[in-house]
Formats: structure tokens, sequence, C-alpha cells
């Protein structure tokens, strides 16, 4: 069960990276065509992570899951919080919700991305890089860092960074 529990969520990451790169790095003015399934099956992967984990680790007991996600926090940063859940949940509907807006629309955009993808941006990021580095185990780290920097080499193709360092 641990390997469903974990193969679960480092699916979900890859093809969440897999459908960024589809619909930023690699598109052309479309998003490519296997970018949304990409993200939807990531998407449903994740949730079925969060139900494992409820079902597995915490006996359906939703109480034990913030408790427990809380005190996986309070080890690495010092405070219990008991919101660290939520923000999971969040990001999984968001996840949902982002993968239907974009789902064919032009990826391109003269001024470059708005602000509300700059903020989706910047909480994937974080929440990736805390459930993917951080909190992963030791040996699973190195794999959080390479989907990490995909992640980044997607969201700033080339010419991109060419008007950054020109600006």
């Amino acid at each position: 069960m641990t390997v469903a529990l974990y193969g679960t969520i480092w699916i979900a990451l890859a093809l969440f990276v897999l459908a960024q790169a589809g619909n930023h790095r690699l598109a052309r003015h479309r998003p490519a065509a296997w970018a949304w399934p990409a993200s939807i099956l990531g998407a449903v992967l994740a949730t079925l992570h969060v139900l494992l984990a409820l079902g597995v680790r915490y006996g359906w007991n939703h109480d034990a899951a913030v408790s427990g996600t809380a005190r996986q926090a309070a080890a690495l940063y010092g405070f219990e919080w008991r919101g660290s859940i939520y923000v999971s949940y969040l990001f999984i509907v968001l996840w949902f919700a982002v993968a239907a807006r974009v789902r064919g629309k032009p990826t391109a955009s003269p001024r470059g991305p708005s602000r509300l993808t700059w903020a989706w941006r910047i909480f994937s990021f974080l929440v990736i890089a805390n459930g993917a580095i951080v909190f992963a185990r030791p040996s699973w780290r190195v794999l959080g860092v390479v989907i990490i920097g995909v992640l980044l080499w997607a969201w700033f193709p080339r010419t991109a960074r060419g008007r950054l360092a020109s600006s």
C-alpha cells in the first residue's frame, strides 16, 4: 500500500510538470494536445493519494489527518499549523480548475503570463517544493529537485528569459 500511496503523488507531480511543459514551454500558440489529459490524470492521482493517505495512514479520521500533518509541519518549521492539509486540498481543487480554464486556450500573450497565472505558479511552486523536497523522504528529495527544475524550465521559456535579461 505504501507504493500506491507514494507512487500516486510522485506520478501526479510528474504529470503536473509534463502538462505545464505542454501548456507553456512546448506550446506554440495552443497547448499541446496531450497537456490537458496529463493535467487531469495528475489531478486525479493527487486526489487518489489524499484518499489513500486518509484511509491508510489515518483510518478515515480527518481530525487525525489534520493533527498528523500539523505535527509534521511542526517538526520541520517549529510550529503546528492545522491548516496545512487544507492547503493540499486547495491545491488539488485549483489544479482541476486551472486545467479546465486553460483547456485549448491560446498560451501566448504579448504581455506574458497574467498576474493570476503567476499567483497560481507561485502557489503551485510552494506546495510542490514543500511536498517534493521539504517533506519528502531524503532518498526522494533528488526527484523533488528534478521536478522543481523541470517545472521552472517549463515556466520560463528562453524568449521570456531573454526579455527579462534585457529589461
